[in-house]
């Protein structure tokens, strides 16, 4: 195998570990604060607590998920009342996800536990480098597309 595929291989296999470091995280922490939420539900309400509302699909694209995946993450978010279904004037077949007040509570909760994971990778990289990461992910992204 060529140099340039062992390098690119690393990459990947780092991005996947990555990945699992950040959802360990949050499992963690949301453990710790005994939450009942899991860390895909935390994902849907990060977008909501951006977005305040969303149809089910532009859900699963901002989480990347399939929508046949989306739909038991917000049986279960309804579940909690942690969101609510509305429907949405404009199309009888699509339904918004909106926050409950709980929902929104929970925000207070988790906001410090992504300011912490931020800080913590603020503190072993420089922001430039940071940036710099970003940007090759992108391009990266961009290659594959």
């Amino acid at each position: 195998m060529a140099k340039e595929h062992k390098v690119v291989q690393q990459l990947i296999r780092d991005i996947i570990s990555l990945r699992v470091a950040i959802k360990q995280f949050y499992f963690q922490k949301v453990k710790e604060l005994e939450l009942d939420v899991t860390y895909e539900m935390v994902q849907v309400l990060a977008v909501l607590w951006r977005e305040k509302e969303l149809n089910q699909q532009d859900i699963a694209e901002e989480v990347q998920k399939s929508k046949a995946s989306v739909t038991p993450l917000i049986d279960n978010l309804c579940k909690r009342d942690l969101v609510q279904r509305i429907p949405d004037p404009h199309d009888r077949r699509n339904n918004k996800i909106v926050l409950t007040e709980k929902g929104w509570e929970y925000q207070s909760h988790l906001e410090p536990v992504q300011k912490e994971l931020y800080e913590k990778i603020i503190k072993n990289s420089q922001i430039k480098d940071i940036s710099e990461i970003s940007n090759q992910l992108r391009l990266i992204k961009s290659a594959i597309e």
